[in-house]
């Protein structure tokens, strides 16, 4: 388990992005189907949500495409914590990018995946790039890898390949190691479950028994600062 102090930075990362994500939500209506700059970069920061909004636990992973660690948990633990808790409306997950710099092609397939989540495939490319990791991670050809992915997808590949060779999405990935770092999170992956209850943060590929603990402790805990159930009444006693 992290820090208390840790967890405390931790929780202005989350209230910090998620509050992007809010007015990213409020601008991209405003501004409907246009191609800005900053409709992209909406679009990217919604793409990499997923779940109900009303969840009561908010996981935010902080991972590393490149990291095998963050493939491991990927190809295990995170489809049952997708199937228990996100696709059942209990949780949402919030992807924050923390590509580490002693992975060289890290960086590049963040912005593989935020691209893709441009066009609403965050999560399908997200799911490929851990399941083929092996092909592309130390390999020269990574680029020419991610965009067979990219075509793979369907995704319109004119837009995706403007949005990866401009870097369009780089000022989120650098955001999101930014906040990490004030955080003094530093290694992947890590999670951070937040709910109206409390805050558990877990590092690792954390297996699913030990991560659904967690959360069944925070949906199991009444909502802090709410007043304590009624006592039950009792009859008088007869004279």
């Amino acid at each position: 388990m992290m820090r208390i102090s840790t967890l405390a930075a931790a929780a202005l990362l989350i209230t910090a992005t998620l509050a992007t994500t809010a007015c990213g939500q409020s601008q991209g209506a405003a501004q409907g189907s246009g191609v800005s700059p900053d409709s992209l970069l909406d679009r990217a920061n919604r793409g990499r949500m997923k779940g109900s909004d009303s969840a009561r636990v908010t996981i935010v992973e902080l991972s590393d495409f490149q990291c095998p660690y963050c493939r491991d948990f990927a190809a295990t633990t995170w489809k049952q914590v997708d199937s228990a808790y996100v696709r059942t409306g209990r949780a949402r997950v919030l992807y924050i990018n923390l590509p580490l710099t002693s992975h060289r092609e890290a960086f590049q397939a963040a912005e593989a995946a935020m691209c893709a989540g441009v066009q609403g495939k965050f999560w399908p490319m997200h799911d490929r790039l851990f399941a083929a990791q092996g092909e592309w991670s130390g390999k020269a050809d990574a680029g020419e890898r991610f965009d067979s992915y990219a075509q793979a997808l369907e995704l319109n590949m004119a837009d995706w390949r403007d949005c990866t060779a401009n870097d369009r999405t780089a000022p989120l990935i650098v955001g999101d190691a930014m906040q990490a770092a004030e955080a003094r999170i530093n290694g992947t992956p890590t999670f951070i479950l937040n709910s109206p209850n409390g805050q558990r943060a877990l590092t690792g590929a954390v297996p699913f028994e030990e991560f659904a603990r967690e959360m069944d402790a925070l949906l199991a805990a009444p909502a802090a600062g709410s007043a304590p159930a009624p006592a039950p009444q009792t009859a008088p006693a007869q004279p």
